[in-house]
């Protein structure tokens, strides 16, 4: 009989994590799953847009409330897929779960080229979070080191650049990117969502951005980031006589008028950048569908991002744009659309992309679901 599966997460359940994460394909497949939402348990009451409620969701809101369920019959022999990275803020779960000798499952994606001096300099540049992310490092390694933290059973790992990372499990599995199953899935598609030609615009939601309220990040003016863009846009499709469409992130909710009334997609982005001429970004994660596709990329940013975000996104942004070779504006200053350069792709930096973060030479040719559900079949 097929173990039960139990999602034990730090997001919201969501249509989106649903797909992404392979709850609905587990669920097709005649899987017992739940989804533990243990976000109020590790921060407090969150809402976020487009979250779901469903028979197999579950919200304890505390460790007691936690190891009630575990100590329930049909929990003990379960899968759990932690979606919550191990650090030294989480060891209370871990803990918990390596009591009952759980088998942990993780799903290790998302590597991406950003230098590591880089990352180290936004954290220096505040030294409170210097001192607590100090702390929770020590914290985590002295936790496994002890043996009261197991390691995860096995560890599903993205691209070479995590795969030959320690990633303290007993078995790492070689996968893909979710995008790049997605990507897979939208060559399939035979109709195109846009009408002519077009560049696509890789939104990141950049002025009601959750996540920089939880790192500490000031958000950028709405009013003005918004205008820089539009101005950006015209003065584009002007010069390469092409519109201009919008890949909106998830948690956005837009009105047309936002954009100029510029035409704006939801859950389209991966058909979208496969039949664009090429595509305009922030730092996104998204932006493999254009490496996969072998699409031009521009980087953007504006002067109020250089000035709140010079040692994070727009340092991230210079990283991403010097590993592929490809264009990257501050969009204030460019004046008019011949400013506007689109560098040629450089087929050799995207490849190197490809197999380091995005999918590996032993998976590619599977969609992770099925390398995940053949896994635990077997075990």
């Amino acid at each position: 009989m097929m173990r039960k599966v139990i999602y034990v997460s730090y997001m919201h359940l969501s249509d989106k994590v649903s797909r992404d994460w392979y709850i609905d394909y587990l669920i097709a497949k005649g899987v017992t799953v739940e989804y533990w939402d243990v976000v109020s348990l590790l921060a407090g009451e969150v809402v976020e847009f487009g979250a779901i409620d469903t028979d197999y969701l579950r919200t304890p809101r505390t460790y007691s409330e936690v190891e009630a369920m575990l100590r329930l019959p049909g929990n003990r022999d379960a899968f759990y897929v932690m979606l919550i990275y191990y650090d030294g803020n989480v060891t209370g779960l871990y803990r918990l779960l390596t009591k009952y000798d759980c088998k942990m499952l993780f799903i290790a994606w998302g590597a991406l080229p950003i230098k590591r001096a880089k990352k180290m300099l936004s954290i220096f540049s505040n030294p409170f979070q210097i001192a607590e992310k100090v702390f929770f490092k020590i914290k985590a390694i002295v936790y496994i080191r002890l043996g009261l933290v197991k390691p995860f059973n096995v560890v599903f790992a993205a691209g070479q650049a995590l795969t030959t990372r320690n990633l303290h499990a007993s078995k790492v599995i070689p996968i893909n990117l979710v995008d790049y199953d997605h990507y897979i899935k939208a060559k399939l598609e035979g109709e195109r969502p846009v009408v002519g030609k077009y560049a696509v615009f890789l939104d990141i939601y950049l002025p009601y951005q959750s996540d920089l309220k939880i790192v500490g990040m000031h958000a950028v003016n709405p009013g003005a980031y918004y205008a820089s863009l539009n101005r950006f846009f015209e003065l584009l499709e002007v010069q390469y006589g092409i519109k201009v469409v919008v890949a909106a992130h998830p948690k956005a909710d837009y009105s047309v008028d936002l954009f100029n009334g510029r035409e704006i997609y939801y859950s389209r982005t991966p058909s979208l950048v496969k039949d664009a001429d090429f595509v305009i970004s922030h730092h996104s994660t998204s932006l493999s569908y254009a490496v996969l596709n072998h699409k031009p990329i521009i980087f953007i940013y504006t002067n109020e991002m250089a000035a709140l975000y010079r040692h994070t996104v727009v340092s991230y942004l210079r990283d991403f744009s010097c590993y592929l070779d490809a264009a990257i504006h501050n969009i204030d200053e460019i004046t008019n659309g011949e400013k506007i350069i689109v560098n040629d792709v450089n087929l050799s930096r995207y490849d190197d992309y490809k197999y380091e973060f995005l999918t590996t030479h032993e998976s590619e040719n599977s969609l992770t679901q099925d390398i995940f559900f053949r896994e635990i079949s077997l075990s």
